[in-house]
């Protein structure tokens, strides 16, 4: 499932809101055991376990634009859209706080 979200951001500075986000996920959702680490200076690998079930995906950065893929397994392809819904909201989230210069 890939998803593209305009952030208006450029690479640097959304590098900048996808770390913040994630280190803030790492704390907060500890239980899930998410993971995220870069791959190279525009691409990164994410996971995390929910209900014994594993989910893992890649972001890319491009100017003004993050794509994410993520795979879902078969059984929860039903939930993807909003699982995409939910990490557009997140990331938007952290995009503003960037274009605030609150990061």
């Amino acid at each position: 499932m890939k998803h593209t979200i305009d952030t208006g951001l450029d690479r640097e500075l959304s590098r900048t809101a996808i770390d913040r986000a994630m280190g803030a996920y790492k704390e907060r959702f500890s239980a899930y055991q998410p993971r995220f680490e870069w791959t190279s200076a525009d691409q990164g690998e994410f996971g995390f376990e929910a209900k014994g079930v594993k989910l893992q995906g890649t972001i890319a950065i491009h100017d003004r634009k993050i794509d994410v893929d993520m795979h879902v397994p078969l059984l929860f392809r039903v939930f993807q859209g909003k699982a995409m819904d939910v990490i557009e909201e997140q990331v938007n989230l952290w995009v503003g706080k960037v274009k605030r210069g609150e990061l």
